[in-house]
């Protein structure tokens, strides 16, 4: 009886010890978005405006970058005027594919395209330096809606 008490008792603790890990993140003053602030609170800002925040624990931190990644996808898919089919962002949204119809590549015109790649890049890139590992970088391909072949690519980085 001693031993499964003492058996769940470590249990209990190492339980306890893993749902209290922190998560911490640091954010440049560039990219900061109050969307956080549902998740975790500011805990301090330095001189240049970096914010670090900490998440109580990881559950809240995942849910965080969930539902962020959720807000940003389907804003900027309203941001997106000249989609035709779809528009794909990878799950660690390093890039981004938006399907293009002919008819709006040729009445858009690629630099308006371009503008609006980088808008939607930039909404991605903002996303991203809110993680606590962001690459920095994302891609940005617009591609015909019917055939797949690759209008433009471009990058935006931090």
């Amino acid at each position: 009886m001693k031993r499964i008490l003492t058996f769940t008792l470590a249990v209990l603790m190492m339980a306890t010890l893993f749902a209290g890990c922190k998560v911490e993140t640091t954010v440049d003053s560039e990219y900061v978005d109050t969307f956080v602030h549902n998740y975790a609170s500011p805990d301090e800002v330095d001189a240049d405006g970096n914010v670090t925040y900490k998440f109580a624990n990881k559950d809240i931190y995942d849910e965080f970058a969930k539902d962020y990644y959720e807000k940003v996808k389907e804003d900027s898919r309203l941001e997106i005027e000249s989609s035709g089919q779809y528009s794909y962002y990878n799950p660690d949204i390093t890039e981004i594919v938006v399907g293009v119809t002919p008819e709006a590549y040729e009445k858009l015109g690629e630099q308006k395209l371009k503008e609006e790649a980088n808008d939607v890049g930039e909404a991605a890139l903002k996303y991203q330096m809110n993680l606590k590992n962001p690459k920095g970088e994302i891609t940005v391909i617009y591609r015909n809606a019917n055939t797949a072949e690759d209008y433009f690519e471009i990058k935006v980085t931090a």
